[in-house]
């Protein structure tokens, strides 16, 4: 017998034995690797870039014109085009925005190389670095290769896969872990650079992730349109497109490993007569038309049960003609466009592609030029002159793409920015498990496998849960449950960050609290160190650096010294010191805003 067709025979008789002929297990279970879906279809890939052209574009300055007053921008006349055309700017957004900047006579903002340095690390690795570390990345080096040793790093594709989570709200009641764990794979190798980005929609149209995360065939075709195009569809386009995603439903599945009923999509048979064939008179309901005749059928085999299948046992074939939804739009201009929108809102934090329709342009040229890998965007938007500029001192014009971004940071990369540079120990959540105390309730070894690969920690009372609670409470770290993260400024946010940070530093000094102090002193200064204003300064200097990533300015550098003399109780230590500056930097503006 073959092999898929014991494996198929197995899961769907829902035992987990020793088939005659089949192998020794049938359904095996790995809690480092649960993931089930067509992701496994991808394989492993090469990556369709090994770098990328037009990066930085080196120091630009504005054409020698009286720059325009007001919002209103004049047009680009042909000695404005002809200087731009002069610059030969090599970056995709700069290109793009020099009719309606330098073209024009408006200049950019310069930017000190820490402030681009610091900015880079956040928005592409998800924490605030260290002075050394911020060297160790910027110093003696061009932004391009920069740029380039961020993509690679693990840490950019994970927060690609947190931010993915948030939008597709992975939960696991409603939704199979396994699933979950294969979509999460699939944006893994998608920022990898092994998969193009229309690929991806394509696979992703036709994941339990979203057909089973969605009640309706309209719900479905309206969320792809949101996904992939940043728009609404048209009543028109949603009663269409909705007819490529009847064949699906929501299920479950009974997982014979965990003894868990899983939450998952099922394939219902539509368009078909009382003999399982395909029904002429009917079978327009699954057939879309408006972009071309696109007819989805499926029959059923001894797969079906009921009159609905598992979609855990479709084929490679039936995957790819379930994925036509995406590849539909992966056609329209509008899905390159919003690709484009969706990284300069990133990384710029408001809309760029909108203001600048041009910018867009270029980008959507620049990554069709490059196989449609996503990360070329990434790599055009973070080496451009609109992106590394500074955001400080007055606001050069009104128009928003003449200085620098100037965001707040998110809860988690805020949260693990003051657990590395302080070395407070706290659990972390893992987005592919929001909901895992269910893995407890009724707890099996393959479940508490899925626990012990996961990033979940557990501790005497079950799963450790301050990251998570602490996280929740300022938008991070969601369940999805109903809605997602949310983002504030208020009362409630700003008093439990201080709290937070007061825990942290423990600047009342209780016996036992906070984080550890020598991470607090610089190297030299034990916590008795009795303060004057030289220790005063080196501990200033070392937070400083340590927590911002930059060196102390003079005004610090002097009230440092000022206070030193101001310590108590006395006699002050090194300890009563920095704990006090601790809280006030890590409670401080330049720890919630980049």
């Amino acid at each position: 017998m073959p092999a898929e067709h014991c494996r198929h025979l197995a899961i769907i008789s829902g035992l987990l034995l020793i088939a005659a002929g089949c192998g020794d297990e049938p359904f095996p279970f790995d809690g480092e690797d649960p993931a089930r879906g067509p992701g496994e279809l991808i394989g492993d890939r090469p990556q369709l870039n090994d770098g990328f052209d037009g990066g930085f574009s080196g120091d630009v300055s504005p054409r020698d014109v009286a720059p325009p007053e007001g919002e209103e921008l004049p047009p680009c006349d042909g000695a404005c085009r002809d200087y731009c055309d002069g610059l030969a700017l090599d970056n995709p957004v700069d290109r793009g925005a020099c009719h309606s900047l330098w073209g024009i006579g408006l200049d950019t903002q310069a930017v000190a190389d820490t402030e681009a340095c610091r900015r880079l690390h956040v928005d592409m690795l998800g924490e605030f670095p260290t002075r050394s570390e911020l060297r160790a990345l910027c110093d003696d080096r061009s932004w391009d290769e920069v740029v380039e040793e961020l993509l690679d790093d693990p840490r950019f594709t994970f927060i690609q896969q947190r931010a993915w989570a948030d939008t597709l709200l992975y939960n696991n009641e409603a939704l199979s872990f396994e699933r979950i764990y294969d979509a999460d794979d699939i944006v893994r190798n998608l920022y990898e650079g092994r998969i193009g980005y229309d690929e991806f929609a394509a696979i992703m149209s036709a994941h339990p992730v979203l057909t089973r995360r969605y009640d309706t065939a309209s719900d479905r075709a309206e969320k792809l349109f949101d996904l992939f195009l940043g728009r609404p569809p048209y009543e028109s386009e949603r009663a269409d497109m909705a007819r490529l995603y009847v064949l699906w439903g929501n299920g479950y599945f009974d997982h014979p490993r965990l003894g868990m009923r899983l939450p998952d999509a099922v394939i219902e048979f539509q368009c078909l007569d009382e003999d399982g064939n395909v029904d002429d008179g009917a079978k327009g309901a699954c057939t879309s038309i408006l972009w071309g005749y696109n007819e989805l059928i499926m029959t059923p085999d001894y797969r079906a049960t009921e009159g609905e299948m598992w979609s855990g046992l479709l084929t490679a074939e039936e995957w790819q003609a379930l994925q036509a939804p995406g590849r539909i739009i992966a056609e329209e201009l509008g899905f390159w466009e919003n690709a484009a929108d969706q990284v300069l809102r990133q990384y710029l934090g408001y809309d760029l592609g909108q203001q600048l329709p041009e910018v867009r342009q270029a980008l959507l040229e620049y990554v069709l030029a490059h196989d449609g890998d996503i990360r070329s965007l990434h790599y055009a938007v973070a080496t451009s002159q609109i992106y590394l500029q500074g955001n400080g001192g007055e606001t050069p014009s009104e128009h928003r793409y003449t200085y620098g971004s100037f965001k707040q940071v998110e809860v988690e990369p805020w949260i693990d920015s003051v657990k590395k540079n302080t070395g407070y120990a706290l659990s972390m959540c893992d987005h592919r498990l929001p909901v895992v105390d269910m893995f407890l309730d009724d707890a099996t070894p393959a479940g508490l496998s899925l626990i012990d690969a996961s990033r979940w920690e557990i501790d005497g009372d079950g799963i450790s849960t301050g990251y998570r609670d602490l996280a929740r409470t300022l938008g991070g770290c969601p369940d999805n449950g109903i809605g997602g993260r949310f983002k504030t400024v208020s009362i409630l946010t700003t008093a439990t960050q201080e709290g937070f940070v007061a825990q942290v530093c423990n600047p009342t000094l209780e016996p036992g609290s906070g984080a550890d102090v020598a991470r607090l002193l610089p190297d030299g200064v034990g916590e008795n160190r009795a303060i004057d204003p030289d220790v005063a300064e080196s501990i200033v200097s070392y937070q400083i650096e340590h927590f911002f990533g930059r060196s102390a300015s003079d005004d610090e550098i002097a009230e440092a010294r000022e206070n030193a003399d101001r310590c108590a109780p006395k006699p002050c230590t090194a300890q009563s010191f920095a704990r006090p500056v601790c809280y006030a930097l890590l409670s401080s503006s330049e720890m919630l805003f980049y």
